[in-house]
């Protein structure tokens, strides 16, 4: 009898403790990485409920990032010579860089994929979102460059990291959508790619190239 009550203690603390991440999870958060959470596989909202410390990093660090790439995509060093795909290729690197230096390459890794499989649920509740395949492959992809970064310099200051990025949007060992000057898509022949048409499929034609083309 003795040992079906300790058996049974451990589920008991497991259930506490869930319970207590959950209503931790909803009042350490913004409304919209709430949002973003209750649209997560079961799986998905375990992990991050499991690595509370983490998430309030991811947090903090997305917040940062977002605001100084931004005012780091006017400076006179990037000013745009960067098109938009290169602009949202160094946002992606600088801010995978920035997570894996705080919590870590697999964790970082991890958390940008539960992004990006959020942005593919929102595309099939709700069409012309702007998501498709070809932009997940391409965020992807930029946040692994984002971890081989971190991996080759290590923890550095701005100046240099940004130099870094710089560098690898102009050697194209980035990616971005393939789109004309006016800032169409493009199919690999060239040819546009009715808006309408590729916004409303996740699978189309839309093409990555390298940021140096």
């Amino acid at each position: 009898m003795i040992e079906k009550v300790q058996k049974k203690i451990p589920m008991k603390n497991k259930i506490f403790t869930v319970i207590i991440f959950v209503f931790f999870f909803h009042n350490s958060f913004s409304q919209n990485f709430n949002k973003i959470f209750w649209s997560l596989d079961f799986k998905d909202k375990v992990w991050i409920l499991s690595n509370p410390n983490s998430s309030l990093k991811v947090k903090k660090v997305s917040k940062q990032v977002s605001s100084f790439s931004n005012k780091q995509l006017n400076i006179s060093y990037l000013n745009s010579n960067f098109s938009e795909g290169e602009q949202d290729a160094f946002r992606h690197i600088y801010l995978m860089y920035k997570l894996s230096s705080k919590i870590g390459v697999e964790k970082a890794r991890r958390f940008g994929n539960i992004y990006e499989s959020y942005n593919k649920k929102v595309f099939y509740k709700k069409r012309n979102s702007g998501y498709d395949r070809a932009g997940e492959w391409m965020d992807k992809f930029n946040n692994e460059v984002g971890i081989f970064v971190f991996l080759k310099i290590g923890n550095t200051n701005d100046e240099h990291l940004i130099q870094e990025i710089g560098y690898q949007i102009k050697e194209g060992n980035a990616r971005k959508i393939k789109k004309d000057l006016k800032g169409n898509s493009l199919n690999t022949d060239n040819m546009i790619i009715n808006k309408e048409i590729w916004m409303k499929n996740w699978v189309n034609e839309r093409v990555l190239i390298q940021t140096n083309n």
